[in-house]
């Protein structure tokens, strides 16, 4: 099955990048840069040049805007990432018979503090990043073959601004001064998890929107705690925190329900202390590549 990776070398690009190589699909990956196809999909001439010449069987959409700030300080930008190429990916899809399976967010709720929220539960929209975000939802689902999954994923990138657990791994080790949010619960699930399930719920035929996430709902501070533990390390001068004083406003109840997922998929998705285990091996693979890379330059 020929698969155009949209978004291919951001953090979950890479591990569904890596899966789709397991599984022995035909893959294309395009990015904006760093990929073997140069695309801006906020650019509507190249993306739909890129889907006529590829002719795709499946596309995997995780490209978008995350900051949330830059969301906040140009919506514009925030649109024409998050929103108005599902449109153009949907009209594809469903024109050429093509499968179409877009990443979405859980950034849609601001009550119920750990509860789980289903895919029926109402949605707040307190920035631009989820009002763009849930834009692209309903522009996806215009194809009623497409699979659009609700989520909030964890891992490492290696570019750019750290992720959340490249910087928590940084705070467990270094035992370093930080602020642990308390008060922002998720069910963040780690890229691996996320990729594997992605793809066989595709395979399987899913589509409509689901929840994927992690099957324990924790908050940041819980997140942090457990990487600590299991390296072994002890925080000393982290303290705990809100999340209410951040700049732009954020949904902070962010559990969802992933049981319509396991149930087509035949198992459970993973608990925090599974979630944190697989970053960490995640870690310690990008870790050793990273040393063999350098030896091999230094032995050049």
């Amino acid at each position: 099955m020929k698969t155009l990776l949209l978004g291919s070398t951001g953090m979950l690009g890479q591990a569904a990048a890596k899966e789709a190589r397991r599984r022995g699909l035909v893959l294309r990956e395009a990015a904006r840069r760093n990929a073997e196809i140069a695309l801006d999909i906020a650019d509507e001439k190249a993306l739909c040049e890129t889907l006529e010449a590829e002719k795709p069987a499946l596309i995997f959409n995780c490209a978008a805007l995350t900051d949330l700030d830059a969301c906040e300080r140009d919506p514009l930008a925030a649109w024409q990432a998050n929103a108005r190429p599902l449109a153009f990916l949907a009209g594809w899809a469903r024109t050429n018979g093509a499968k179409l399976l877009h990443i979405s967010t859980d950034q849609f709720f601001t009550e119920g503090g750990s509860a789980v929220h289903d895919e029926k539960a109402p949605v707040s929209l307190v920035n631009e990043y989820a009002r763009s975000k849930f834009a692209g939802e309903a522009f996806a689902l215009t194809d009623a073959n497409a699979l659009v999954l609700r989520t909030s994923i964890v891992g490492m990138r290696g570019w750019e601004k750290p992720t959340l657990a490249e910087w928590a791994i940084g705070i467990a080790r270094n035992d370093r001064p930080a602020t642990l949010f308390s008060d922002a619960w998720s069910s963040s699930i780690d890229v691996a998890s996320f990729a594997r399930a992605a793809f066989d719920m595709a395979e399987a035929g899913a589509c409509g929107l689901y929840n994927l996430a992690a099957s324990e709902v924790y908050t940041k501070e819980e997140f942090v705690r457990e990487i600590a533990r299991q390296i072994g390390h002890t925080l000393t001068h982290a303290i705990s925190g809100s999340v209410q004083g951040l700049m732009t406003a954020r949904a902070h109840c962010l559990g969802l329900d992933s049981g319509r997922a396991e149930a087509l998929l035949g198992r459970k998705m993973p608990i925090l202390s599974e979630v944190v285990a697989s970053v960490l091996h995640q870690y310690n693979e990008t870790s050793s590549h990273e040393l063999r890379h350098i030896a091999a330059h230094r032995h050049a």
